[in-house]
């Protein structure tokens, strides 16, 4: 079908990032699941203390379902401006599920602009995704990202980045190593992630929260996905056995996160496309009890520009502090983090063509 702008509408079928000139109800705008929120939150919601540090204060975090009165203040005061003047910065995009479960192939972001999407989960956990829609090929964005002594280029606030030991992987990696009817999901994804060609990673990110200097270090496990990760919880079929996709993505914020079974991609994909999975290792004694997260590459073949390359790149994460760090206080930071590697690395290639 015809590719449409990503932001072009804003009903309970579609997503966007900006209001359309001729849209003119806010109402639609202010809808929870359906705004694409922006990366940077309003100056005044980031520092009521009156600071220019760009941190956030833990009770900016509202759940959506926990704002109410906030949204019925903006629904009331609706007809008081013209929602086509709002820019990125005049949208809270703290204000979790704002953004869609997924982002579809035949959407199109706003060019060089990130996305994202936080969602509570059990035991001072955060799901996290970002995603961002760039003017290069799948092919030179795996080339950075895959380039493991040289990270500390590409992603701000990475103080450390060390390659601790390098997996060459097999040949020909297997795609299906058990039988799917009496295995675990996640059993499957650590024996296939086995023969994967990876890395692992000794990384210390630092970091403002509330005003305070924070740095967090981990051990990752890098695998490589060259043919992308297998669809474990069948996230590509709308429907599978007999629960819609929307309906199991409402079921899966109660599950704990465990390890190999990653978060679901932000991105939903047809075409061929490529995974980096990214773990802290087992034993890890870093300031977060687990953290794994996939990077996805994918083609964007209808959002390209004349005679060049278009591609979506996303993160989904799966973030749970220590006990004595609580998620609300870093949640924030971690998603303007992710958005600031996206644009870190937009940059870089812009960077290039120049």
């Amino acid at each position: 079908g015809e590719v449409k702008p990503f932001y072009a509408d804003l009903d309970e079928t579609s997503i966007g990032t900006m209001p359309s000139k001729q849209q003119e109800s806010s109402d639609e705008v202010m809808q929870m699941e359906q705004v694409v929120a922006p990366i940077q939150a309003d100056s005044d919601k980031l520092t009521p203390d009156g600071n220019d540090d760009g941190q956030l204060e833990p009770s900016v975090m509202v759940e959506a379902d926990e704002s109410e009165e906030e949204e019925e203040e903006y629904n009331t005061n609706g007809n008081e401006f013209d929602v086509s003047d709002l820019s990125y910065e005049d949208v809270d995009y703290t204000l979790t599920d704002m953004a869609p479960p997924f982002i579809n192939e035949d959407e199109c972001l706003v060019p060089g602009e990130p996305v994202v999407r936080v969602e509570k989960a059990p035991q001072n956990s955060r799901r996290i995704f970002a995603g961002i829609d760039i003017p290069v090929s799948v092919d030179d964005v795996w080339a950075l990202l895959t380039d493991y002594p040289n990270l500390q280029k590409v992603v701000p606030n990475l103080v450390v980045n060390e390659v601790l030991r390098l997996y060459p992987g097999v040949a020909a990696p297997p795609t299906v190593v058990h039988d799917p009817a009496t295995t675990s999901a996640a059993v499957q994804c650590q024996t296939l992630a086995e023969n994967m060609k990876g890395a692992v990673l000794k990384q210390v990110g630092g970091a403002k929260v509330v005003g305070i200097n924070f740095s967090a270090r981990t051990e990752l496990e890098v695998r490589e996905w060259p043919l992308g990760m297998p669809d474990f919880a069948h996230y590509e079929d709308e429907v599978f056995e007999g629960k819609s996709r929307a309906a199991r993505v409402k079921e899966s914020r109660g599950r704990e996160l465990t390890r190999y079974v990653f978060p679901r991609p932000f991105a939903l994909s047809s075409l061929p496309h490529k995974d980096i999975s990214m773990q802290s290792v087992e034993g890890d004694d870093g300031e977060f009890r687990m953290y794994q997260g996939v990077w996805r590459m994918q083609p964007l073949p209808g959002c390209s520009p004349p005679g060049g390359s278009a591609m979506r790149l996303t993160y989904a994460v799966e973030v749970s502090p220590r006990p004595y760090l609580p998620v609300a206080l870093v949640e924030g930071r971690i998603a303007q983090d992710l958005c600031s590697n996206l644009k870190a690395i937009r940059d870089i290639f812009a960077a290039r063509q120049t």
